[in-house]
């Protein structure tokens, strides 16, 4: 993938590598239990400084001061991992290039982003931020091993979310280690709900932070995706985070090079499940409590804001560098809209990938998604502030059903 095309030859071997660089083995089982059940706060293997200065600039309830105590024990716990890594590997970080060609996957949470993600990772070509360096982007490459492996079997056999199958090697949104690593991030309002107004500026990177704010983040995205471009053993990276999807003129500055899928979905169907992740999230994650409605009204507006964004700052890519896809089509034809993700972006090798990309296809055939109800809220948020995403990418708008009677009430 250095060129603007792929070889179609069929890749040699890879070198000899620790078991992170092998490649995700999509299908394999797991073990049991949900996210719910443990191991699932974000700052729980970051750093014990994050977390406390976090804590300090924005506070913690009382009921939640066990949970806050319990992250600081892990935080702790892991710290001399996390300068192993750092003596050991920091250097060789430091001067990992970076292939120019990322291929980025963009589309609001809920869309189908993990799906696309997980399909395309089967190509062995690209490399990515996996799940064990998403949850520990300090010290991954100190604890491949051991560590690795104790933790592995307490790992949830799903994400809590819906029913996608969980594993260290599985490719992650990079957006987790952002949080964990230096808290400039969004997800930060996960913790701490009552912040939102504030942290998803970081969604705007370009537009809603100051110079000083902005070079950090970019200093530290690139810090971090040079650890992943290492730890891949230098492969183009492919990078599926839904914050991005209102960063595109920043990304495009990083990468001119940079290539895009964009994922959309019926938004009603997304923000459906949204409303579900936000609830689920703020249940695992919260050191604060929060009016749920309110929270949820912003995330609506950023929803809006994001989509307009993005809208506008497509332009900016270069033809031929932007591949817009609908989840439901890559539903129903999976191999198919790989395959022309492929050929609209110049990249070869479909033909060699296609007998990994049909076994993977096979292994997820029975998966179950979670039962789906769109309520009237759904539909009225929906008409109100994302109407412009279901007239352009053409899908039915809904109506809430007509208010029932007086007399047909008292009637029933």
């Amino acid at each position: 993938m250095a060129g603007s095309r792929v070889t179609q030859e069929s890749p040699k071997p890879p070198p000899s590598r620790p078991a992170n660089r092998s490649g995700y083995n999509p299908g394999a089982g797991s073990q049991s239990g949900t996210f719910a059940s443990g191991f699932n706060n974000f700052l729980a293997t970051g750093r014990v400084s994050l977390a406390l200065a976090l804590a300090i600039r924005y506070g913690v309830d009382r009921e939640y001061l066990p949970r806050f105590l319990g992250v600081l024990t892990a935080d702790a716990i892991f710290s001399p991992m996390r300068f192993w890594q750092s003596v050991t590997y920091g250097r060789r970080i430091k001067h990992a290039e970076l292939h120019p060609e990322p291929l980025f996957l963009l589309g609001f949470w809920r869309s189908g982003t993990t799906l696309l993600h997980n399909l395309l990772a089967v190509d062995q070509r690209w490399g990515y931020v996996n799940t064990y360096q998403a949850a520990m982007p300090d010290l991954f490459l100190a604890g491949q091993r051991r560590v690795r492996r104790l933790l592995a079997s307490k790992l949830p056999e799903n994400r809590g979310i819906d029913n996608i199958p969980v594993d260290f090697a599985m490719p992650q949104e990079e957006e987790i280690a952002m949080m964990c690593t230096c808290g400039l991030s969004p997800y930060v309002f996960l913790h701490f709900p009552r912040t939102a107004s504030k942290m998803l500026d970081y969604l705007f990177v370009g537009n809603r932070l100051d110079n000083s704010q902005s070079q950090r983040w970019r200093r530290k995205y690139l810090e971090l995706l040079r650890a992943a471009s290492y730890n891949m053993g230098g492969k183009p990276l492919l990078l599926k985070s839904p914050s991005n999807t209102s960063r595109v003129s920043t990304l495009m500055e990083l990468f001119p090079k940079a290539r895009f899928v964009y994922i959309q979905r019926n938004p009603y169907d997304t923000l459906r499940s949204y409303m579900h992740l936000l609830r689920l999230m703020n249940d695992w994650h919260a050191f604060q409590r929060v009016d749920f409605n309110d929270l949820l009204q912003r995330q609506v507006l950023t929803y809006r804001q994001m989509a307009k964004t993005y809208l506008e700052q497509r332009e900016l890519i270069p033809n031929g560098r932007l591949v817009e896809i609908k989840y439901e089509d890559l539903e129903l034809d999976k191999l198919g809209q790989i395959h022309s993700i492929y050929d609209q972006l110049g990249l070869d090798g479909f033909e060699f990938l296609k007998p990994r990309l049909e076994e993977y296809v096979d292994s997820i055939a029975g998966f179950q998604k979670n039962p789906s109800h769109i309520d009237d809220q759904v539909i009225e948020l929906v008409n109100e502030h994302v109407p412009f995403l279901v007239t352009e990418y053409g899908y039915d708008r809904l109506s809430p059903p007509a208010p029932t009677s007086t007399t047909e009430r008292d009637s029933i």
